[in-house]
């Protein structure tokens, strides 16, 4: 990948685990080894944070150029395609190393800390498009093999991707737009029909949620004063209906990293703002909001008569 780009990642905090691989510490790792919280997927959905890799495949790759999105799009051919059993092994490896100076801290908890030497969870979702790596299938099922958990965020344009790969333990697409208008305005695909493919990744969602294959998710990002509007409630529904994931997460956009070149602080809505705009797509689309954490400005809803949320370990 670009060497540059590179530097500039590694620069951020980002420890590469092979040519276009990379892992780094979550805030939320960090935060729970502290016993100073936790991450909310482990408040929602029972993810233990401080056993969790924060990773990519993709970190020189990604087919959309959101503008709330935290870094910029710089993209490069794979190259070298790095060998999942190899880039597991290293993402252990650099998780350990990244954590390792919490050991001698009076405020850290021993037990977690101690925990974490033994990882659990692999989100793959911290850059770029996991779903372009051609061994993802590959990776998923080497995860699954050490009987360890996978969490895949997808922005859904590669929807022949998502339909025959191995399927991780919850599988996310993001929906950052209600329509086809903004979603090129606000995503800027590279692909022309990018906006038909990200709705063939809903239907695939849904079927696969049909067949019970695993757990599904949409992520909605929402923007104060472009997308977070009453007039936009009956299209984010209709997505949602379409999919009928397990799960919905309503998060606000926030204003970090590259995104505030294209956005203002301003279009970061209140925690009060999400929940209502959440509870009017839910009244629309047969859902219920169950959870919420306000930290991370984001409300969890769920399918209607659905159980089992909270995985256990």
């Amino acid at each position: 990948m670009d060497s540059a780009y590179r530097k500039l990642l590694e620069k951020q905090g980002y420890r590469f685990i092979g040519e276009h691989s990379a892992c780094k510490t979550c805030h939320y790792t960090a935060k729970s080894i502290a016993g100073k919280g936790a991450c909310y997927k482990q408040k929602f959905y029972g993810m233990q944070s401080h056993r969790c890799i924060q990773m990519t495949v993709a970190a020189n790759f990604c087919s959309l150029g959101c503008v709330f999105c935290w870094r910029k799009r710089n993209n490069s051919p794979f190259g070298k395609v790095d060998d999942p059993a190899k880039v597991v092994d290293a993402a252990v490896k650099a998780q350990l190393k990244l954590l390792s100076g919490f050991g001698g801290h009076e405020s850290v908890d021993f037990l977690k800390f101690q925990e974490s030497k033994k990882p659990l969870h692999f989100a793959i979702s911290l850059t770029g498009e996991s779903t372009a790596y051609p061994q993802l299938g590959k990776l998923i099922s080497e995860i699954h093999r050490r009987g360890c958990t996978s969490f895949l965020v997808t922005n859904g344009q590669l929807p022949e991707v998502i339909a025959k790969i191995p399927l991780p333990t919850q599988l996310y697409v993001s929906v950052s737009a209600p329509d086809e208008r903004l979603f090129k305005a606000i995503d800027k695909p590279m692909y022309k029909d990018g906006w038909q493919r990200l709705l063939r990744s809903l239907d695939v969602l849904q079927q696969i949620g049909k067949e019970e294959k695993t757990r599904t998710a949409i992520r909605l990002t929402l923007i104060k004063g472009i997308t977070l509007l009453p007039q936009y409630v009956r299209e984010f529904a209709a997505l949602i209906k379409r999919a009928s994931p397990m799960f919905v997460e309503a998060k606000s956009y926030m204003w970090v990293g590259t995104s505030r070149e294209n956005l203002e602080k301003e279009n970061m809505a209140s925690h009060a703002e999400i929940r209502a705009f959440a509870k009017l797509v839910a009244a629309k689309c047969g859902y219920k909001i169950v959870d919420e954490q306000e930290e991370s400005r984001v409300v969890l809803m769920v399918r209607k008569g659905l159980e089992g949320r909270i995985m256990k370990f």
